[in-house]
């Protein structure tokens, strides 16, 4: 349809809905008119009274029809934002829904944490899955977790395969502390649910174990729109991003990487493995990396441990029931050991 056609039956429209009450204005205007008068007579005002009532009764009945109509397309509408509330993040869908105005998401420098993750040799065990069962096992592991996502208020950027992308900071923003802290506590809930994967892969017919693998940097990001006037990309670039997809694929079954900066945000609640120098894809330096053990509990505030079966070592010193003086000769004595 043209555009000229398009306006033509648009006034159309209006002057329609113009002409709706026009009986009613009518009778409006002339009941004016007579009480406007000196005298009016008795079987005047009982003509007009009628032709009020009827012209009320079709008023409400019209009233009835618009509502009908209005609710009809208020369903629809409802229906069509929660299909586009699955294709865009839930921070994201309340800032364009519920903001006035025109939403404009200018791409702008921000500080980000970012999230990786992926299942481990994956493409091996999907080549031996059928079709309809490795959709569903891809659905069920996504739904969980997006879940987990949401639970602690990330931004779901895009699931690629069974890659899932998340960074926090925009468009909610608290703090760098908190953003990397609710980053790091995600991704151990998602070792934890792991487990039962586990077991809907069993009851799919694969027997073999499945582990995921995580990364998370924190750095300075261009977030916003991207891409062209017919498709737009809610995302984030920035060299964050590329250390946080290196550390997920540099990580081991389970394992969960997090940059030094990271780190340095999260190591009064979060205990890690001694840092390790990493030689990282597109990277020319080494990276400093730590790996996740788990969210400190209360009272371990001052607590190092290192836990890694299978190289044998399960070390654990609370700093804060030894007193200064024997904290040299403590490390003197591991020293001569691992000598």
């Amino acid at each position: 349809m043209g555009s000229e056609n398009y306006l033509l039956i648009l006034g159309a429209n209006m002057q329609k809905e113009n002409s709706i009450f026009s009986k009613e204005e009518d009778t409006l205007k002339t009941a004016e008119s007579l009480l406007k008068g000196e005298a009016v007579g008795k079987e005047t005002l009982l003509k007009e009274y009628k032709g009020l009532l009827k012209n009320y009764k079709k008023l409400l009945r019209q009233t009835k029809t618009v509502t009908r109509v209005s609710d009809n397309q208020q369903r629809k509408l409802n229906r069509i934002l929660e299909r586009l509330g699955r294709y865009v993040s839930f921070q994201l869908f309340k800032k364009i829904t519920h903001e006035k105005g025109n939403v404009e998401i200018k791409p702008q420098r921000k500080k980000l944490t970012v999230f990786f993750s992926d299942l481990k040799d994956f493409t091996y065990t999907s080549s031996h899955m059928e079709g309809e069962a490795l959709s569903e096992f891809l659905n069920f592991y996504l739904e969980i977790m997006t879940q987990i996502v949401i639970k602690w208020g990330g931004t779901l950027d895009k699931y690629m395969g069974d890659a899932i992308m998340v960074f926090f900071g925009d468009p909610e923003f608290t703090s760098d502390e908190d953003h990397a802290l609710r980053c790091v506590s995600m991704a151990i809930e998602m070792r934890e649910k792991m487990k039962d994967l586990q077991k809907k892969l069993y009851d799919l017919g694969y027997q073999e174990p499945l582990h995921c693998r995580m990364g998370i940097a924190t750095g300075y990001c261009t977030v916003g729109n991207f891409g062209s006037s017919e498709r737009m990309d809610y995302t984030i670039v920035g060299t964050p991003v590329n250390l946080a997809s290196r550390l997920e694929t540099a990580a081991e079954k389970d394992e969960i990487f997090i940059s030094h900066e990271t780190w340095g945000y999260v190591k009064d609640k979060v205990i890690c493995d001694p840092p390790k120098e990493l030689h990282l894809k597109g990277f020319h330096q080494k990276i400093l990396a730590h790996k996740v053990v788990r969210l400190k509990k209360e009272g371990e505030d001052n607590v190092l441990l290192i836990d890694d079966e299978e190289k044998g070592v399960n070390l654990k010193i609370d700093f804060s029931k030894i007193p200064k003086e024997e904290i040299e000769s403590i490390i003197r004595r591991l020293e001569v050991e691992l000598k």
